[in-house]
């Protein structure tokens, strides 16, 4: 019982075939894996990019409030008139010797019409 030369070739390739079908189905598997993997990154990072929009545009929004804030700081501080007009529309403050006369404030309806509120 002697092995012809194509016999021992068939043997001798065997084992390095099923080692490179092994590497292969697990190199399968593994990408599969990823591009499922993948998948989801792809949908999480859509959804993150959204919210970093969304972030930015809040920012640029509290910038500006905050710029706007400093600027009225700046004209209180160097504008007396501004200043006065404060005290007395915000705070409700007035000169000694001074009459305040508090006038009722309107209301608006839903339909839009104008009606006086009742005194307080």
């Amino acid at each position: 019982m002697s092995l012809t030369e194509t016999q021992i070739e068939t043997e001798a390739q065997s084992p390095g075939s099923s080692f490179r079908a092994l590497v292969l189905g697990a190199c399968a598997v593994v990408f599969v894996i990823l591009v499922l993997a993948g998948y989801d990154g792809s949908r999480d990072l859509a959804r993150l990019k959204s919210r970093e929009a969304q972030l930015e545009a809040r920012l640029r929004k509290t910038e500006a409030s905050v710029s706007a804030l400093r600027d009225r700081i700046s004209r209180l501080r160097s504008d007396p008139y501004m200043l006065e007009r404060v005290a007395r529309e915000e705070l409700g403050l007035s000169r000694p010797g001074e009459i305040v006369v508090i006038l009722p404030r309107a209301a608006v309806g839903p339909a839009g019409e104008v009606t006086p509120s009742s005194p307080p």
